[in-house]
């Protein structure tokens, strides 16, 4: 969820009498890999970072929808030959320790301030009450472990596969770091050098490759050969009155589609190509955006509205839930199914919150948690940011 919406649900709560949760707090990230609309500004980094240990070992809880203890199943091991517990795609979303995975619910044993999902795991992370750096964990539905520091608590993963990725300052400079959950092994990490004014940001994982920024602009990392490809270099801006467009934000990647936001003559316009460039299509809406596992669809938001398009042609296939005030698409749990959150009512103290998994483009939706009033401060989304950021 973008900082426009942010306010927006600040200013309906400041309209109701002393509401109980903090607003302020509600999601940033909608959106799968919902990402600011503005250069960031950060530290430019030099240097290499520590080595990072391996944590302690929780038990989970196990919960059903009813919210009723279980036990004896492991969360997404339902045949003794499965070796990747969460390679299914399911509807999820957590409140603080407990992540909502399809119809079941289990604790990870650590406080979720955002987190991912690769087939081997969820990658969590928490942030230390000391105001240490913060803390990644892996938890594969048997035990969570240490793997990390992610700074921000932002995290990337490609819809399948097992490849995470994030920036690390712990160590005094700033790198970004790839973990393969499959070999719980780092597999790169990569001194974020960038030009001055511009902070080091992962923006996505896809197919083997971590798109982030350095010196020169935009760039996809290939993880296996170790080398780096430009998707997009910064233009010099010669005169302020006259600026070049610039693309200033990868909004998603999915199979080789990039979703990108790119700041013109007319405006910020979200654009998917097969490359950044003049063969990109515009999209009708959306400052921010998340693709179908195939590229074949995006589902966006622009001032509180819910839009999904086909990405070659920008023809419209929004789901109509007129029920809710407001809803929001924020990931896929296949090619042609979104996750939606709902919010049933804006004017009350609380916003009780139904999730659903609707089909595209048949636009028929399921109901998978209906009344979810846990406070939107608590809920985290598996985008890979934090809501409060």
């Amino acid at each position: 969820m973008t900082g426009l919406l942010k306010e927006t649900m600040r200013e309906r709560a400041e309209a109701q009498s002393a509401p109980t949760i903090d607003v302020e707090g509600i999601i940033r990230s909608g959106d799968r890999r919902v990402r600011r609309g503005r250069l960031t500004t950060g530290l430019a980094a030099v240097g290499v970072a520590g080595v990072i240990a391996a944590g302690a070992m929780v038990v989970p809880q196990l919960i059903d929808s009813s919210g009723t203890p279980g036990g004896g199943h492991v969360a997404g091991q339902d045949s003794e030959e499965s070796t990747a517990p969460y390679a299914e795609r399911k509807l999820t979303f957590a409140t603080e320790d407990v992540v909502y995975y399809g119809r079941e619910s289990f604790s990870v044993g650590v406080t979720v301030t955002s987190y991912v999902q690769t087939d081997d795991a969820l990658v969590v992370t928490s942030s230390p009450e000391d105001g240490a750096a913060e803390v990644v964990w892996r938890y594969n539905g048997a035990d969570a472990m240490r793997i990390g520091h992610a700074d921000g608590n932002v995290l990337r993963a490609d819809d399948t596969g097992s490849l995470v990725a994030w920036t690390d300052s712990s160590g005094g400079s700033t790198e970004y770091v790839v973990f393969d959950t499959s070999t719980e092994s780092e597999v790169a990490r990569v001194r974020a050098a960038t030009a001055p004014g511009e902070g080091p940001e992962i923006f996505a994982v896809d197919d083997g490759a971590a798109y982030w920024r350095l010196d020169d602009g935009i760039v996809r990392y290939d993880v296996e050969t170790g080398t780096s490809e430009t998707v997009s270099r910064w233009k010099p801006v010669d005169d302020p009155a006259h600026k070049p467009a610039q693309v200033y934000d990868i909004v998603d990647v999915a199979e080789g589609q990039i979703a990108y936001l790119e700041d013109g003559p007319r405006g910020t316009q979200l654009m998917v190509g097969e490359a950044v460039g003049d063969e990109a299509r515009q999209m009708p809406s959306g400052w921010n955006g998340v693709l179908s596992s195939d590229g074949r669809y995006i589902g966006v938001e622009e001032a509180d509205e819910l839009a999904v398009y086909e990405t070659t042609t920008g023809a419209d296939v929004t789901p109509q839930l007129d029920d809710y005030p407001f809803k929001v698409v924020y990931g896929w749990v296949d090619e042609d199914t979104a996750m939606v959150l709902a919010i049933k009512d804006l004017q009350g103290k609380r916003f009780p919150s139904d999730f659903l998994t609707c089909e595209i483009p048949e636009g028929t939706c399921d109901v998978v948690w209906a009344g979810v009033d846990a406070g939107l401060r608590s809920l985290t989304l598996p985008v890979g940011d934090p809501m409060d950021s």
